[in-house]
């Protein structure tokens, strides 16, 4: 032992120059104000950039797709108005058709005919004519004519024309539905269909409803106080079928051989162009055409959609309007993410002063602690005061250590005061897995409506939404787990074991639709219910807990929640809850079967119900 004592370094021998063992020695120093400038600068570059591309990005796809539902949803109303035109004539060619096959209609009685038609053409005023070509090639007629005085009808019966008779074999021949070609007649350019009718094997003739491209002009024309664009059909590559410019010019020029007005004759530059060029987009799903036209006036963009159901030549259906209607929504997404780059730009320069800012006080300290290491007293100043909480109690730490080294006292700074904060049951908030209906509800649009809104009438609509909401969500017995931007997610079956949960959550989702219907607000809201097995419980760190659902259930409510949108229902309130919450509820709820649809991160389609009316009720 004496030996191996006698080998151990004694005080008395200890360089005095020497490093401690415990100093810290690195080769790579760096200086606090160098190593905070790059920590908070960094972190606020990548955070508020990561923000900035993602917000960016999520809004030029937003601005993508409500662009092209903008455009969908015009070329969509062209062709809902032109069928509203056409459907009438092939319905009542049709039915007259069938009627005169089963005996209920004899075409021979020109004064039921008459009557017929004048009955039909008071719904469907658009509806110009009306003929029968009998098998000998006569022909009956009768017009529908609009006056100041209101509707009048004309009825001739002719003897057969020449052309006739070919005529009339060959819709025999044909022996089904078809369109004619456009011809003109006193005066007007018709759009007819015809139909062969027999009865008991015997040829009864053809019968011919049609209407006028007037009306089709004066459907295509109502689009400029609707979108504020201008409508038009083509028809072929040559030919104008319907404009507004068409109820300007005259019919003189038009006859047998030319029924309709060309392109040329249109004189209207924008079409012009459009047909010297190729398409330069196409929709999503490839349902429309798009160009982009310069001429003298400005660019302007053409939606287009052909048909090919009338007849030989396809029908162009299309609208253009100025291009600078369809960038304003790039231009303010340019200008907000030209702001925001200035914004990141701003915050890296505040962050790294701050960084600089935060850096002195503790820069200061150490060169006054290693004072202390030197025992160099008299030369330590007391550390000023900071207003950043951590440093003023290290200044205020470092002057008492001060304070007391200076008057030889011993003094330890205690730690006085704990919290331990505890809330509830610990069983009840324990984690734990169970089978629980989450729903999802979210206001329509409300991103795009609330940027023409100040942030105090945004927050009043939040709020007095939410109040709704939560109201309606506590009556059932539900957990109000969070609220998302303008979404509100919402859980029953926990803290207490609730075997009605779906029950409840359905009452809820329909209690939220009548409370928002009387409150008689000015948005529209989607709701999805779903049930299955989620962990629920205390989540978190040690010192900050959330009660909270965490599971695939979620997930899925969250998809359905973005199939709400699809509801083919112009109610202001949607609700679609899934298969497995219709499993669990009631008869008394009344369910329409909405579809089976493949939601994102499930690989089993799900099938979900739309709550409906007593009388629209299907069973599951």
């Amino acid at each position: 032992m004496v030996n191996e004592v006698e080998h151990l370094e004694r005080p008395d021998k200890v360089d005095p120059n020497a490093v401690p063992r415990h100093s810290p020695r690195s080769k790579f120093k760096i200086k606090i104000s160098t190593l905070l400038a790059l920590t908070i600068g960094g972190l606020v570059a990548i955070s508020a950039g990561a923000v900035l591309f993602l917000s960016t990005f999520a809004n030029i796809r937003n601005t993508s797709e409500l662009l092209n539902t903008s455009a969908t949803m015009i070329v969509e109303s062209i062709e809902d108005d032109i069928f509203s035109l056409t459907t009438p004539i092939e319905e009542l060619t049709k039915a007259l058709q069938k009627d005169a096959s089963i005996g209920e209609v004899d075409l021979n009685d020109t004064d039921f005919l008459k009557a017929y038609f004048k009955g039909v053409a008071a719904s469907a005023p658009y509806l110009t004519d009306l003929a029968v070509v009998y098998p000998d090639g006569s022909l009956f007629i009768t017009t529908h004519i609009a006056g100041p005085d209101g509707p009048s009808f004309v009825s001739a019966t002719e003897p057969p024309a020449a052309g006739t008779l070919r005529y009339l074999q060959d819709v025999k021949d044909y022996g089904e539905f078809f369109w004619n070609e456009p011809f003109f007649d006193q005066g007007r350019t018709h759009i007819s269909a015809a139909v062969p009718a027999f009865k008991d094997g015997k040829f009864l003739g053809a019968i011919l409803v049609s209407s006028t491209v007037h009306h089709f002009s004066g459907i295509v024309g109502e689009l400029g106080s609707k979108f504020g664009a201008t409508g038009f059909i083509l028809y072929g590559n040559n030919r104008v079928l319907a404009h507004p410019k068409l109820l300007e010019l005259s019919a003189n020029d038009l006859n047998s051989d030319t029924p309709l007005h060309s392109i040329a004759a249109l004189d209207d530059a924008v079409i012009t162009q459009m047909l010297m060029q190729s398409p330069e987009f196409h929709g999503i799903d490839g349902n429309f055409d798009g160009y982009v036209v310069e001429i003298a006036e400005g660019d302007h963009l053409i939606l287009t959609v052909t048909v090919d159901d009338f007849g030989s030549e396809p029908w162009i259906i299309g609208q253009y309007s100025p291009l600078s209607d369809w960038s304003n929504q790039w231009t303010r997404l340019s200008d907000t993410a030209f702001v925001s780059i200035g914004l990141l730009l701003v915050s890296v320069i505040a962050a790294l002063l701050l960084a600089r800012r935060l850096a002195a006080p503790i820069r200061r300290s150490t060169e006054e602690a290693t004072k202390i290491s030197e025992l160099n007293l008299d030369q330590i100043d007391y550390l000023p005061p900071s207003r950043v909480t951590e440093l003023n109690l290290q200044a205020s730490a470092f002057n008492k250590m001060l304070d007391g080294l200076r008057w030889f006292e011993t003094y330890l700074p205690r730690t006085l005061v704990r919290q331990l904060l505890t809330t509830g049951d610990t069983n009840l908030v324990e984690p734990r897995e169970v089978e629980l209906t989450v729903m999802f509800a979210d206001i329509v649009g409300f991103t795009p409506a609330s940027e023409a809104m100040t942030p105090q009438a945004t927050a009043a609509m939040l709020n007095r939404h939410f109040e709704i909401l939560n109201r309606c969500i506590e009556a059932e017995g539900g957990t109000l787990d969070k609220y998302i931007g303008d979404a509100a997610m919402a859980f029953w079956g926990a803290p207490q074991d609730q075997t009605d949960h779906a029950e409840r959550a359905c009452r809820a989702a329909i209690a939220i639709k009548q409370a928002l219907t009387e409150a008689e607000v000015d948005y529209r809201v989607k709701i999805a219910v779903h049930t299955g097995p989620l962990i629920v419980g205390n989540i978190g760190a040690v010192d900050r807990m959330n009660y909270t659902v965490i599971g695939d259930t979620v997930n899925t409510c969250a998809r359905i929640e973005t199939l709400v949108g699809d509801l083919p229902s112009d109610e202001q309130t949607r609700i679609l809850i899934s298969d497995a919450t219709a499993r669990l509820i009631s008869p008394s709820f009344h369910l329409i079967h909405f579809g089976e649809f493949t939601v994102k991160g499930r690989s089993k389609k799900v099938n979900v119900y739309q709550i409906g009316n007593a009388d629209e009720a299907k069973p599951i």
